[in-house]
């Protein structure tokens, strides 16, 4: 067999710092023996052996002392890792290949199944948008087996729309990455109504309760008030009001229920608990982009008419023959709502056919942004 014949270890620790070329070769006397060293990854070096001979076990090929490459001899092939190598330690990585369900809308609390290999006791679930791991909370990470973990994920209102990343991490530091496996969607978002205190002309007037500013605010939640958008995927992107929700949680407080009082004209009116919606107002379907107006219709459910329509056509295509609302979008999360100028102010009362020039105006704001 031939002797493997190299310069000393200084010299040897010089070249592989020095490396630049991809790949080098060594001859050995008579061709039975050859080395080739190339350079694979930051600071990976690998050396594979070629030989008509067989090879006797290799012992201590270079030896620099702590950040020296060091080798480990297989059949064939011998590696070489300058410095750290592989983060995390010894062992294979574990790999992230699927989840399931595969996406959830913001505001929402779910367990999600991941799928892979190499899953030991103790790994951890995050999701990660372009590094940052802290747009989805992971409450919890359960190992069921090798190949499954289950995450229960919290995802927040203002958790943006994209796609994560899911990252499994071993306790040993080894990770598995399933590049974007996990959408997160727009959710529903909750929405306030303002109703303006000066009021002399409008017709559709608010209790004067909940004063911020200028305005009577009903507000999700408060005082069995419930409001939303309804701005998903598939959803009618509807704005929508309540003031005396049944599931409600709150209403026991002093002012419940919250009011609204529709005046049809001089000393004819009513005040009730009503239920209103603005039409298509926002989704992915029906964007108004911020600063333009857009017409669409409005509606009052309240006892004379039952439903007091501010809209040309009905859904089936009955002509109505009232006028649209403007809706003008203020910001990302704001909407103007106001009728057009007397005469094109005319509201459909459905029980009786009547129409009614009636003025509105209010805002409705979400809790978070909207595309």
């Amino acid at each position: 067999m031939h002797q493997l014949h190299s310069r000393n270890a200084e010299d040897n620790a010089d070249s592989l710092n020095e490396l630049e070329e991809p790949s080098g070769a060594f001859p050995i006397p008579n061709s039975e023996l050859e080395l080739q060293m190339t350079r694979s990854g930051k600071n990976q070096l690998v050396v594979v052996i070629r030989s008509t001979a067989l090879l006797a076990v290799m012992g201590s090929l270079l030896s620099c002392g702590s950040d020296a490459p060091t080798a480990t001899p297989i059949i064939g092939e011998v590696g070489l890792a300058k410095g750290g190598g592989n983060t995390g330690g010894g062992g294979s990585a574990p790999t992230v290949t699927a989840t399931d369900p595969t996406e959830a809308v913001q505001d929402t609390t779910i367990d999600v199944n991941v799928f892979g290999t190499g899953f030991t006791s103790g790994a951890k679930a995050t999701w990660s948008l372009n590094g940052d791991t802290t747009k989805v909370h992971v409450k919890s990470t359960k190992v069921v087996s090798s190949t499954q973990v289950v995450a229960q994920i919290e995802v927040p209102k203002t958790a943006p729309v994209a796609r994560y990343d899911v990252v499994v991490t071993l306790t040993t530091g080894k990770k598995g990455v399933g590049a974007e496996l996990f959408q997160v969607k727009i959710g529903d978002p909750s929405a306030e109504f303002w109703f303006p205190l000066d009021d002399a002309v409008l017709d559709i007037r608010s209790d004067r309760q909940f004063v911020s500013g200028s305005n009577s605010v009903y507000a999700a939640g408060v005082c069995g008030v419930t409001g939303r958008v309804f701005a998903g995927d598939g959803a009618t992107g509807d704005a929508t009001m309540d003031t005396d929700q049944p599931y409600a949680k709150d209403r026991k407080c002093a002012v419940y229920p919250r009011t609204v009082t529709v005046v049809f004209g001089p000393g004819d009116q009513e005040r009730g608990s009503f239920f209103m919606n603005v039409r298509q107002m926002q989704n992915a379907s029906y964007p108004i982009p911020i600063g333009t107006t857009d017409r669409h219709g409005f509606s009052v459910n309240e006892p004379r008419c039952g439903s007091l329509r501010w809209l040309m056509y009905a859904k089936d295509g009955t002509f109505l023959g009232a006028d649209s609302v403007n809706v003008t979008r203020v910001d990302a999360s704001t909407w103007l709502v106001e009728t057009q100028p007397y005469p094109n102010n005319k509201a459909y009362c459905n029980n009786t056919g009547q129409l009614y020039h009636l003025s509105v105006r209010l805002t409705v704001v979400a809790d978070r942004p909207m595309p």
